[in-house]
């Protein structure tokens, strides 16, 4: 490793220990479990993948099953992680979640199936199919955290500090990884050299070596991205965490069904409203 590699290596390797302690110092697994997995794991996995690769070799098969696994393992709970948040954000409104997670389910079978239709039949075995399940887990994630935002803002909820800087952290992480398994990643490693310049791009001189440089510039911005994201967790779980909110006092159920047909008129008039500006 060179130093640059080493330094960032022991940066995240430190940041994950804080967050590790912060969380169980928080009692955080009581609220958000998942993400007390997905925070251990991030750390659990670190350290396995760096015995992997000194034990047998960085570019062995060993090592590079142990990556895709672990991989694998870190993007799934993330996923979970991030439903959680959702959750307990939105548990008090009953029906607000019951739609949410159904739309939630829907968001990710599509991403995954997108995902294993558009790796069907490419090179590259393992990797593109978790380089490009990846890609779409993330896409879905950060569509599932703007809607969180989003309904949250309509029905004038407000979102706790701490959950904020978290989903915050988990968003970035979301771009990060969409970047990485998209657009950078595939200009910055050469795929768009190649393209170009076909069969003979790789004797043109030099490209090999600019090839590679890339791809450690772009890991370095990976990993910055990735410690920026556990500062911000961090930064979250600074303080203990405030006690959790009261459940908010709802109106009696005959209010609803009073105001019901009054709302579902109103919308029916809106609704005929936009269709005849369509068809104007």
């Amino acid at each position: 490793m060179t130093h640059r590699e080493l330094l960032l290596f022991w940066s995240t390797a430190g940041f994950q220990i804080l967050l590790c302690v912060l969380v169980y110092l928080r009692n955080l697994q009581r609220r958000l479990p998942f993400f007390t997995i997905y925070s251990t794991f991030l750390l659990t996995c670190m350290i396995g993948l760096a015995l992997f690769y000194h034990h047998f070799g960085f570019r062995s098969v060993a090592s590079y099953n142990a990556y895709w696994l672990t991989a694998g393992l870190i993007v799934t709970v993330r996923g979970f992680a991030i439903a959680e948040l959702c959750r307990y954000e939105l548990r008090a409104y009953q029906g607000i979640w019951a739609l949410t997670w159904r739309i939630l389910i829907l968001f990710v079978v599509f991403f995954v199936g997108h995902a294993s239709i558009d790796a069907w039949g490419q090179a590259g075995g393992i990797s593109i199919y978790g380089v490009t399940i990846e890609r779409d887990i993330a896409i879905s994630s950060i569509v599932i955290l703007l809607a969180l935002l989003l309904i949250r803002n309509y029905y004038g909820l407000s979102l706790e500090p701490p959950y904020k800087w978290i989903a915050a952290g988990m968003f970035l992480v979301a771009i990060v990884g969409v970047m990485n398994d998209t657009i950078l990643r595939n200009i910055l490693t050469g795929r768009l050299i190649f393209w170009l310049f076909g069969r003979y791009a790789s004797s043109w001189p030099g490209l090999r070596s600019q090839v590679e440089s890339a791809n450690d510039l772009w890991g370095t911005i990976r990993v910055s991205g990735d410690l920026i994201s556990i500062s911000m967790w961090c930064y979250a779980l600074r303080k203990p965490l405030p006690a959790p909110a009261k459940d908010p006092v709802l109106l009696p159920a005959e209010v609803y069904r009073e105001l019901s047909p009054a709302v579902n008129l109103r919308l029916r008039a809106f609704n005929d409203r936009l269709m005849g500006l369509l068809k104007s």
